[in-house]
């Protein structure tokens, strides 16, 4: 395992601990708070072992820290959508804020590794691992407190505003981490730093504005409900006026019906005098005052209307729904539903019912009332008013605040009575919310995929003649992936041809390409904040009555560049790839000449200043040096019909030597070699 400093430990450590203080101060639990931490500490924990596992087992910081978008991002993302009250939305802008201030963090750690570039060593750690510190504590306490209380303010009223506050963060991290992945100059990193900060301060002012027309909102009901509950309470106080000032004619009346023994008579004087006492009575219905002053306002015009009321409300102390929302609902309901009962002609009878009860953890609402004739609909489905401007607004009111909360809204008029149903989840149900998490992730990952890998597939046809009874190459095909400076690109050849030789030489193809791809993405893990670029090609190097050879190559730059080849040998007499065994009689150590010829070759070079091998006796270590080539070694057979052997780069030799090649004449291999062979 490396040797971990602390300031290397900082960078590691710095953007993941940001990210994590945004999300948590953003959090609204839908639990209680002691489940919230516990759950948090139990993720804490369990990265922890997570992350010194895979540095314990990879034992590369750099491979940690390349992984921590699976390792660490996503399940934080994951658990962040289980533990949250808030509906998807605004809980998805929560960790795509925090994700924007750590890309941000990881940037300014790029940008001052730039910066301080004639540094080196531990100097470097030093400064780039305090100054990322000390931005990540300024950014942090700067974003907390500017966009905790708007965040929260507003969080509720999201869904309708999400486009701007959800299309510009990703488009912002998607920019960074292109960069990220690429080298570019210091400039070009400051300005993408300042681009997003601005973009941060914009979205902290539009959550602002956000919360500000909220409360206006709130505000404005609550005074409207606070004035009808005036009147109403004004009504109330002048009847009770009225009942003091009678109060003595009322007594004197049944002093004389008691002395005249009249009993029923002062029994029905008194339950007419009790139903007047009963309307200066104020009933509660719930601890919300506007809600009450809702109620109370329509049911009493209900009363003055002469409408048949019935009533049958239920609600918790907490509603699992906004003040406001409820409100809003009620209001429209009952002004509606009264239009309706007043329009009804004289005679006919007057009847309204309310039914607001929770059931579960969602409220539901019931209000019928009479109506006349038939309900005309427009083209969106809703009633049509013709009482003027303003009117026929009340169930699309309603409807945007059942779409808000992802519930149910119905109405109906059939038999002179109109229905409407009005079903609020609390937020969005848990289990819809946790359905919709794979699927917004795989959205998101298809677009990432779609907007910026580009895979590109060239059909440009490459027609070639009939090579013998063999193989021919019928088909060009290619694809490539590349964001920021990262990036693979790979061409292919589709052989067509005698069944089993393209069996065969497909198989060494796929074979080369998925050996490659997999190096390429174990040196891209170890590129944290670098780039890794592969190159997959292929060149046809011989083709004639005897041998058809296709000559794989890959170069992968991940910060120096390494070649690979792989050669593909086709006997067209045959129709067989050739492995270098089938050139020798069976049973022939042709390892030992072929070793012995080499070695040769690599000391005449090295005697003469040309080139330098890993031989012994040498600088190099015994363990690095070459003893003898692989049973199935890379070969060729060159147009001569010599053997050549293909050493991969760094195999034999230092880098600067680049894939060395032998060619071994056919006279030192003896009588080695098999009676029907290609070489000559």
């Amino acid at each position: 395992m490396n040797n971990l400093s602390i300031p290397t430990c900082l960078g590691g450590v710095v953007p993941p601990a940001s990210f994590l203080l945004i999300l948590w101060a953003l959090l609204e639990p839908r639990c209680s708070p002691q489940t919230a931490r516990r759950a948090a500490a139990g993720f804490l924990a369990a990265e922890g072992a997570a992350q010194w596992a895979v540095l314990a087992l990879g034992g590369n910081l750099e491979l940690v820290l390349t992984l921590l978008p699976l390792t660490f991002y996503l399940p934080a993302i994951v658990l962040t959508h289980l533990l949250s009250g808030l509906p998807f939305v605004p809980t998805a802008v929560s960790w795509l804020l925090a994700l924007l201030c750590q890309h941000l963090l990881l940037t300014a750690r790029k940008l001052l590794i730039l910066l301080f570039s004639q540094l080196s060593g531990a100097a470097l750690d030093w400064v780039v691992g305090g100054c990322l510190l000390l931005s990540a504590v300024v950014l942090t306490a700067v974003v907390l407190w500017s966009m905790q209380k708007p965040f929260q303010a507003c969080a509720g009223r999201m869904d309708a505003n999400w486009a701007p506050l959800l299309c510009l963060p990703i488009m912002l991290l998607m920019l960074h981490s292109w960069f990220l992945s690429a080298a570019v100059y210091p400039t070009v990193l400051l300005l993408l730093l300042l681009t997003a900060l601005a973009a941060l301060w914009a979205l902290v002012q539009l959550m602002t504005a956000l919360a500000e027309e909220a409360q206006a909102r709130a505000a404005q009901l609550q005074m409207e409900a606070l004035r009808q509950d005036y009147e109403l309470l004004q009504k109330k106080l002048e009847l009770g006026r009225s009942y003091r000032h009678d109060m003595r004619h009322h007594i004197l009346a049944l002093s004389a019906l008691l002395q005249q023994k009249e009993l029923d008579a002062a029994l029905d004087y008194v339950s007419n005098w009790q139903g007047q006492l009963t309307q200066i009575e104020s009933r509660s219905w719930c601890r919300s005052a506007a809600v009450n002053a809702v109620l109370s306002s329509y049911f009493s015009q209900a009363k003055e209307a002469g409408c048949t009321l019935e009533a049958k409300v239920s609600l918790p102390e907490t509603f699992p729904v906004e003040e406001l929302d409820l409100c809003v609902v009620l209001a429209n309901a009952l002004e509606n539903a009264l239009h309706a009962c007043r329009e009804m002609p004289e005679g006919a009878p007057r009847q309204l019912s309310l039914e607001l009860v929770p059931a579960g953890r969602r409220l539901t609402l019931h209000v019928e009332n009479s109506c006349s004739g038939t309900v005309e609909l427009d083209a969106d489905g809703f009633p049509v008013t013709r009482r003027g401007e303003g009117h026929g607004q009340g169930l699309r009111s309603i409807a945007a605040v059942a779409e808000k909360y992802h519930g149910m809204f119905r109405y109906s008029c059939s038999d002179g009575i109109f229905g409407l149903w009005v079903v609020l989840p609390d937020s969005v149900p848990e289990q819809r919310r946790i359905r919709r998490i794979p699927a917004v992730c795989t959205g998101v990952f298809l677009c990432l995929f779609l907007l910026n890998c580009m895979p590109t597939l060239a059909l440009a046809l490459e027609q070639i003649p009939v090579l013998g009874a063999a193989v021919r190459i019928v088909d060009l095909r290619s694809y490539s992936w590349f964001w920021g400076d990262t990036g693979l690109s790979v061409q292919y050849p589709v052989l067509d041809g005698d069944e089993e030789a393209v069996d065969q030489a497909e198989a060494a193809r796929d074979d080369f390409i998925r050996r490659m791809e997999e190096t390429f993405v174990r040196q891209a893990a170890q590129k944290y904040q670098g780039y890794t670029a592969g190159d997959i090609t292929y060149e046809v190097t011989r083709d004639d009555d005897a041998l058809f050879i296709l000559r794989f190559s890959a170069t992968l730059n991940a910060g120096g560049s390494v070649d690979y080849y792989q050669h593909v040998v086709l006997d067209k007499s045959t129709g067989q790839v050739l492995s270098l065994s089938d050139l020798f009689q069976p049973g022939a150590n042709y390892i030992f000449p072929i070793s012995r010829e080499i070695k040769a070759q690599m000391a005449e070079q090295m005697n003469a200043g040309q080139a330098n091998y890993f031989l012994p006796g040498g600088i190099w270590p015994e363990e690095v040096c070459f003893q003898s080539i692989d049973p199935e070694q890379d070969f060729y057979v060159d147009e001569s019909g010599r053997l050549v052997i293909v050493f991969a780069e760094y195999e034999v030799a230092p880098g600067s030597m680049g894939t060395p090649e032998f060619t071994i004449p056919t006279e030192a291999l003896g009588g080695l070699l098999a009676q029907s062979t290609a070489l000559k």
